[in-house]
């Protein structure tokens, strides 16, 4: 078999590894009990778990950058307008998603400085409804699929691209049970008026925005 092809196959399992870890991690009975591991630093666990996924990151692109091209998917021409009009979506998703979900942990700072102050982790609080996420529930989700298609892709970009699609339906049906676990018919009455990843204005009936 050629060399390149098992070096994209190897770099397609590194993906599918990449995802089961990173969803594994934040599983809430793994979750759990790696907290009961760290004990007083238990409230580092967001901020530990946010560093390994940026970190594992590295080897897999230093690989797709070394195995680039040839273009299996390429925009050219009048075709342009494709990717930058998914690209200047993903953006403003991104940053309209940043502002709606406003000054909570998700990077695991405020958890991770409360541990070193000896304070007590607290959980997770009401699920947001301000601003893009009275039209669509999961903003950067869509964002990061946007993304994806938004570029020309080789054909380990284009495998990386579907592994990581695939991962994000599931891992979005995941979160969204555990919402719901969670949060109960709070949950399930947002989940019948605001779409999961295709925005839509709201209509009367739509989840009333937080103040």
């Amino acid at each position: 078999m050629d060399a390149r092809v098992l070096e994209i196959a190897a770099i397609t399992a590194g993906w599918v590894l990449y995802c089961f870890l990173h969803s594994l991690l934040i599983h809430p009975p793994v979750s759990a009990r790696i907290r009961g591991w760290l004990g007083r630093w238990a409230g580092a666990h967001r901020f530990l778990y946010n560093a390994f996924s940026l970190l594992a990151l590295a080897p897999l692109v230093v690989a797709h950058l070394r195995l680039r091209g040839p273009w299996l998917i390429e925009w050219e021409g009048v075709w342009l307008v494709v990717p930058v009009l998914l690209n200047a979506g993903a953006l403003a998703l991104f940053i309209l998603g940043a502002a709606a979900y406003g000054p909570s942990d998700f990077l695991g700072l405020e958890s991770l400085r409360a541990s070193f102050g000896g304070k007590e982790v607290t959980g997770d609080g009401p699920f947001s409804t301000r601003g893009v996420l009275r039209w669509v529930r999961h903003p950067w989700y869509t964002g990061t699929f946007l993304f994806l298609w938004g570029h020309d892709l080789d054909a380990a970009g284009l495998a990386a691209s579907l592994v990581l699609t695939a991962y994000l339906f599931v891992g979005t049906w995941l979160e969204e049970r555990k919402l719901v676990a969670q949060y109960g018919d709070a949950y399930r009455a947002y989940q019948r008026h605001v779409p999961m990843f295709v925005p839509r204005k709201p209509g009367k009936s739509g989840v009333k925005s937080e103040k």
